[in-house]
């Protein structure tokens, strides 16, 4: 069979995208089979299960970093579904978004195998269904949607819930799929891929399928500062890291911005929603942090050797001018928020960019700290 151009330069991007692939951080050795129960899963058979049946699994009321929640997390499934969404995130996970006859979607996501630890018991499974999607479907970094009947076999696994597309309600995934094949009808006639609806104006994808809300300046501070319900940052602290190469005086400005900002009147207004808006706690350390391009991964990984003990703190990671920040693909934003979890204890975070100047520095660090106090998820409540 002799193959086409454009499908050779296809499968070469898609080698190289393996080859450079970046890889996740929150319960990474769960989701790749290197944790020590891994060997324990029994993939030699299988439970034939139902989207209906995992939405009805209580969540566990704790998710260990580096070890399995029985029965989910030790057993391999089987399901039969639609495929409706997919995307290649910037952890290179595939995240695939799939729905039942009754409209009830979970996630479902193929590692890429240059993120898989030597010797998981799930390395070959991965790079199996890795390949069996690229026979069917080109994965890219803007969500794409479609209608395809696909039957997948894979691990149960508790996900973090921060505003995921498609996320079940109790935060179950299949993670990672190990075999996926596709109905019939797609082998005939190839069902025509579309762009999925545009996120709001001030989100976007984050680098491993959440959402993160960011700050384009503009705005006044608290202008679009508007309490959704859900948690909130009650008894704040804040910490700044400096990353990179800093001066005292510049040091000493930032600083003077996190101090100052309980001083903002739309700051103070947030106490009716059970945040102490007045007498922050600030504190400050450097942060390790390599120049040049630093994608969100880069600072979760580094904010991972933080001592980390306050759930009220919020982490405000100040970049040098020399780095070249992004966060799900893109650059356009002066500062963001979000959270992850080195541990059990989720980790709130604000990223600055560097090379502002101070007034736009203070703007952009006061206006993702106040989002973060009544929105800590970063979702944006989308």
């Amino acid at each position: 069979m002799r193959i086409s151009l454009s499908l050779a330069t296809g499968l070469l991007f898609l080698a190289v995208a393996e080859l450079h692939a970046a890889c996740g951080v929150e319960r990474w050795s769960v989701k790749t089979g290197t944790d020590p129960q891994a060997p324990s899963v029994v993939l030699s058979s299988y439970i034939s299960s139902t989207i209906y049946n995992f939405l009805q699994s209580t969540r566990p009321s704790s998710l260990p970093s580096n070890g399995r929640v029985a029965p989910r997390e030790t057993t391999q499934y089987r399901l039969g579904a639609t495929l409706t969404k997919y995307i290649r995130e910037s952890d290179s996970d595939y995240h695939l978004v799939i729905v039942d006859s009754s409209g009830r979607t979970m996630i479902a996501e193929i590692p890429s195998s240059n993120c898989v630890g030597a010797g998981s018991p799930f390395g070959p499974g991965i790079s199996h269904a890795r390949q069996q999607f690229d026979a069917r479907f080109t994965a890219t970094t803007s969500m794409k949607t479609t209608s395809t009947p696909v039957t997948i076999k894979g691990v149960g696994f508790w996900d973090f819930l921060h505003g995921q597309t498609g996320v079940a309600p109790n935060g179950i995934e299949v993670h990672p799929v190990l075999d996926i094949t596709f109905g019939s009808t797609a082998a005939v006639a190839p069902i025509p891929e579309t762009d999925a609806p545009p996120l709001p104006p001030d989100m976007v994808l984050d680098d491993d399928g959440g959402r993160v809300q960011v700050y384009r300046g503009g705005e006044a501070v608290g202008d679009s500062i508007l309490f959704h319900g859900g948690a909130v940052v009650e008894d704040p602290s804040i910490r700044v890291l400096f990353a990179g190469t800093w001066s005292e005086d510049d040091k000493r400005a930032a600083l003077a911005a996190a101090r100052s900002i309980d001083g903002e009147q739309r700051v103070r207004e947030l106490d009716r929603y059970g945040v102490r808006t007045f007498g922050f706690r600030v504190s400050s350390q450097m942060l390790p942090l390599p120049g040049g391009e630093v994608l969100d991964l880069d600072i979760q990984r580094a904010l991972e050797a933080v001592q980390h003990v306050d759930p009220d703190a919020i982490y405000v990671v100040m970049l040098d001018a020399s780095m070249q920040p992004a966060v799900g693909g893109t650059r356009d934003w002066l500062s963001y928020h979000s959270q992850f979890h080195p541990s059990e204890l989720p980790m709130r975070y604000v990223v600055v960019r560097g090379g502002l100047d101070r007034a736009a520095m203070q703007d952009a660090m006061r206006a993702s700290i106040s989002r973060a106090l009544v929105n800590p998820e970063g979702d944006g409540w989308y």
